[in-house]
């Protein structure tokens, strides 16, 4: 038997979601205890649930073997739709908890830790100026994506080369700002002299990297495969204020872009422009549509505005 598209609709017109997504759970565990585990249920009400599903297809879903559960063929050719089913229930999910967190004039926002800390502060002020009953949730830095919740956001800032959690249909991906990638070293540094750098010029030393999840990074490292260069040798380090420590210590070439800079006159560096038309960084925001479109404090208005 093969289910197509259609008789998927009909069946989920006539089933309870929970009966499909309990298969679901069954398949990707291999087992009714690991299954009842995952979804908070006693193992006797998943086993019914799977029950009543063999009984609403009328074809043999499972069998039992060397003490887990096998698909059928039938029951395999059910799981990329079921999949796609738990993917637009937990949209749903996510829409809801929005609405209750924008009806409380709360606003969320997960980014990077070079955005949150030399980039938003200045919107975030203008924003609050126009939405002072507005109360900010922000978190930062690459390691929050790992264990990101979608239904927690309503803005995601990122950078342009990262790799950023799959986002629902719900939320729209913007271009926000972008700037010119520069090299930073001390005043004494060999290559202080030099008008315009080249990647060329930069071979021969030391480089101070962020971590390798960094856009900067990233377009820098794209830039220099490209030319078949490899840098002498490297540092690496987890922020752009561990790139100015070591800059200023004397311990490598940094990169950064001009807006960053520019904000760190204690560092006592000298920028260097590079001569590559590639090295512009770029940086987005992800919204939740739901919030463009807001009524509540969070109007468009001003968001965008502000933003």
């Amino acid at each position: 038997m093969t289910i197509d598209a259609e008789q998927l609709l009909t069946l989920l017109a006539t089933i309870d979601a929970e009966q499909l997504l309990t298969l679901l759970a069954v398949a990707e565990t291999g087992s009714v205890s690991e299954a009842a585990l995952c979804l908070g249920r006693g193992q006797p009400a998943i086993s019914e649930r799977l029950h009543k599903l063999t009984r609403e297809i009328g074809e043999p879903l499972y069998v039992r073997e060397g003490g887990g559960i096998q698909l059928t063929p039938v029951g395999q050719a059910l799981i990329p739709d079921i999949r796609q089913l738990r993917a637009k229930l937990q949209d749903i999910e996510n829409l809801l908890m929005r609405q209750k967190s924008l009806q409380a004039g709360e606003l969320r926002i997960a980014s990077t830790s070079l955005i949150a800390n030399y980039l938003l502060p200045q919107y975030l002020q203008s924003f609050q100026k126009q939405n002072p009953g507005v109360n900010l949730f922000i978190k930062s830095g690459v390691a929050y994506w790992e264990h990101i919740n979608l239904s927690e956001l309503d803005v995601f800032f990122f950078e342009g080369e990262m790799d950023i959690p799959h986002l629902p249909d719900s939320y729209e991906i913007q271009l926000w700002l972008t700037g010119e990638i520069i090299a930073v070293m001390p005043k004494t540094h060999p290559l202080a002299s030099v008008s315009v750098l080249s990647l060329k010029d930069v071979q021969p030393f030391p480089v101070v990297w962020r971590e390798p999840s960094s856009g900067v990074r990233r377009i820098l490292e794209k830039a220099f495969r490209k030319k078949d260069i490899l840098p002498a040798h490297f540092i690496e380090v987890a922020d752009v204020e561990s790139v100015g420590a070591m800059v200023k210590a004397g311990l490598g070439i940094g990169f950064m872009t001009r807006t960053v800079f520019e904000q760190r006159p204690d560092w006592d560096l000298i920028s260097q422009p590079i001569t590559s038309s590639q090295l512009i960084w770029q940086s987005y925001l992800s919204v939740f549509l739901d919030l463009m479109g807001s009524s509540t404090p969070l109007a468009r208005d001003s968001f965008e505005s502000a933003l």
